[in-house]
């Protein structure tokens, strides 16, 4: 992947106390990491939220899949309230999250290598996060991280994530449930997305390529380790889940079977029996609203910004 030299597209003032600014990365998007709704989707930037003190640390906020930078910021406050305390918080433009994930870890390389020679901010200070899809990659970078010892520019101090898909071969299963039924035009659609990406990258089914599931995905129930997740036992880790199981059989003809929750609280708990005393899970009830009003279970407003703030600042 070539990257240009840091070109800032738009510098503002926030308040007394905050700059942001747009930064290019590069001038292509070879790899498809990011797609837009305006006409230039193919370059790749992030967002800066600059305090006006020397950053403490910092705080990357990652979106879910398909959704646009800006979303994240119009749901939520946490980045309003950590460059109030100081963070220099990044907003990547990766919003297509691969399975394997290769080139989006070779991204937030390159834009963790420019702020920390800008900024100075030491390598033991990055915090990341996100939803969905986000909190899939921040999950799998810590893993990287601390797997594959100098593959990564920063090793996190602490990652949070909203409902993340965790086991690659559970979610095959929940796919394959969703076509089988054909009932629900939306599960019918990510039930076909998810398998002919998975076939395609993979080869075929769990059943087929067991190993090729296990070594992508971020936790594998099927390993008495947990797979990948094994690698998070020293990190800090919360996540959020909503299992609403009402809302899922009447709008998706889903089960408990088919939520994310079941895996990230058998990988919550995993970390937990392994030793992990900062591996928290936060179950919610009746938060999950989209910006529309509409009532969704999965979605940035069943986190909790003060609290998630809160959960970061002891980590550091």
């Amino acid at each position: 992947m070539k990257y240009i030299n840091l070109i800032l597209l738009f510098i503002s003032v926030v308040g007394n106390s905050q700059t942001k600014e747009t930064v290019i990365l590069s001038n292509s998007d070879p790899y498809d990491l990011y797609r837009s709704h305006d006409k230039d989707s193919s370059t790749l930037f992030y967002k800066l939220i600059i305090p006006k003190t020397k950053p403490i640390a910092v705080l990357v906020i990652l979106p879910g899949a398909g959704e646009p930078l800006d979303y994240a910021a119009d749901q939520i406050t946490l980045h309003k309230l950590a460059a109030d305390k100081g963070f220099l918080v990044i907003f990547p433009s990766i919003n297509q999250i691969s399975t394997k994930q290769t080139y989006e870890h070779e991204m937030l390389n390159k834009i963790f290598t420019q702020v920390i020679k800008r900024f100075g901010i030491p390598k033991d200070k990055f915090v990341l996060g996100g939803f969905s899809g986000g909190a899939m990659l921040s999950l799998s970078y810590a893993e990287k991280a601390n797997s594959e010892k100098g593959s990564t520019t920063v090793v996190p101090k602490a990652i949070f994530g909203i409902d993340p898909p965790l086991d690659y071969a559970n979610l095959w299963q929940h796919c394959i449930n969703d076509l089988e039924r054909n009932v629900s035009e939306a599960a019918v659609a990510e039930g076909k997305w998810v398998t002919e990406m998975y076939k395609k990258e993979f080869g075929g089914s769990p059943d087929e390529f067991p190993e090729k599931y296990i070594k992508y995905s971020i936790y594998s129930h099927s390993q008495k380790d947990g797979g990948n997740a094994k690698y998070l036992l020293s990190t800090p880790v919360l996540l959020y889940a909503e299992p609403d199981v009402a809302w899922a059989m009447k709008n998706r003809q889903r089960d408990f079977y088919d939520l994310n929750a079941l895996d990230i609280s058998a990988m919550i708990n995993l970390l937990q029996l392994g030793g992990n005393k900062n591996a928290e899970l936060i179950i919610t009830y009746d938060k999950g609203i989209r910006p529309n009003g509409q009532k969704h279970p999965h979605s940035w407003s069943i986190m909790d910004s003060q609290q998630c703030l809160d959960w970061i600042m002891k980590q550091l």
